[in-house]
C-alpha cells in the first residue's frame, strides 16, 4: 500500500498539489461496466445492480477515502450520468436521480464507465453472432451496421465531452478517470460465448477499438485520465479459460449475466485505475 501522502496526491485534482494530504472524496458514475451485476441483482433495491464485484468498490477499499459514493446504474447513458433522473430496467423500473446530483465542490476522485448504451452495441452487433450452423455472417460487409456505427460514434464524442465538462463544473479539483469499455472479445470466435467468424470477430474488436479511441479522445480534451483495458485484457476476453477470463460473451457464467465484467475482470479494472492514479 502507498503511502497517504501518495494516495491524497493521486486522487487530488490539477491544483491540490501543495494540499499536502488532503482527504479523498471519491464518487463513482456510469453504468453497469462499474456497478459490477451477477445474476439477480438488478431486481433488487433501485435496480442499478451494484456489487461488490464492481472495480469502485475495490478503488474505494484501496485508497480508503474520507468518503465513497458509488451510483453506477445499469442501463445508465451519458444523459443519465449528467442530464436526467433514470428509469431502470425492467422488472424494476424504479426512478433514481441523475448520478451528478451527489458530486460535491470537494469531490477529489471521480470514476466513469460510460457508452455503451449510448451506442446500444449489443443491437448492433448481434447480426455479426451467428449461430450452430450459420456459418460466417458477414457482417463487416454490412452498410447498415457501418454507417450506423460512424453516427453513433460521434454522437458519443460530443456526449462525453458534455459529461465530463459537467463533472468538471460541479468538482472543479477532482481527478476523472475515464475507464476503457473493451476486452470483451478478441481476434477469433468460440462457441457458445463468441459465435463470430475470424473476418467478423476481427470487426467486432476494431469496433470496440473505435469505441475505445472516442473516450480516450474525450478524456484527452478535457483534462481527465484514460484508462485503457483493452490492451490489458489482451488473453483474458469471453474466450479465455474460465480462470483467466475478465468478461462473459453471449451467455452467462457462473454468477456473472453475458456481456458483463466477471469477478477477475472487475478487479483487473480496479488495478488499472489505481495504477492510473500511481497507487
Amino acid at each position: 500500500m502507498a503511502s497517504a501522502s501518495v494516495l491524497a496526491l493521486a486522487a487530488a485534482g490539477p491544483a491540490s498539489a501543495s494540499e499536502g494530504e488532503a482527504p479523498i472524496h471519491y464518487v463513482a458514475l456510469g453504468d453497469s461496466r462499474a456497478a459490477g451485476p451477477t445474476v439477480g441483482s438488478q431486481v433488487v433495491a433501485e435496480g442499478c445492480g451494484r456489487t461488490s464485484n464492481g472495480y469502485p468498490n475495490l478503488v474505494a477499499a484501496a485508497l480508503a477515502p474520507a468518503s465513497f459514493t458509488d451510483v453506477a446504474c445499469g442501463g445508465a447513458t451519458t444523459a443519465d450520468v449528467v442530464d436526467r433522473d433514470q428509469i431502470t430496467n425492467p422488472p424494476v423500473r424504479k426512478r433514481v436521480p441523475v448520478q451528478a446530483s451527489v458530486l460535491r465542490p470537494d469531490t477529489t476522485l471521480v470514476t466513469l464507465s460510460i457508452g455503451g448504451n449510448d451506442l446500444r452495441w449489443r443491437g448492433l452487433l448481434t447480426p455479426c453472432f451467428g449461430t450452430p450452423t450459420s456459418g460466417d455472417r458477414f457482417c463487416r460487409d454490412n452498410p447498415t451496421i457501418r454507417s450506423t456505427m460512424e453516427s453513433r460514434f460521434v454522437t458519443l464524442a460530443a456526449a462525453t465531452d458534455h459529461v465530463l465538462q459537467v463533472i468538471r463544473q460541479r468538482s472543479p479539483i477532482a481527478r476523472i478517470v475515464v475507464v476503457g469499455h473493451g476486452g470483451y472479445f478478441g481476434t477469433q470466435g468460440c462457441a457458445p460465448d463468441a459465435r463470430l467468424s475470424p473476418g467478423d470477430a476481427t470487426f467486432v474488436r476494431a469496433f470496440f477499438d473505435r469505441f475505445d479511441n472516442v473516450l480516450a479522445g474525450s478524456a484527452l480534451r478535457n483534462n481527465a485520465v484514460y484508462v485503457d483495458v483493452a490492451a490489458a485484457a489482451e488473453g483474458h476476453d469471453t474466450c479465455a479459460a474460465a480462470g483467466d477470463r475478465w468478461f462473459t460473451g453471449s451467455v452467462r457464467r457462473a454468477q456473472t449475466p453475458p456481456n458483463h465484467p466477471t469477478p477477475a475482470g472487475g478487479a483487473a479494472m480496479a488495478r488499472l485505475v489505481l495504477a492510473a492514479l500511481g497507487v
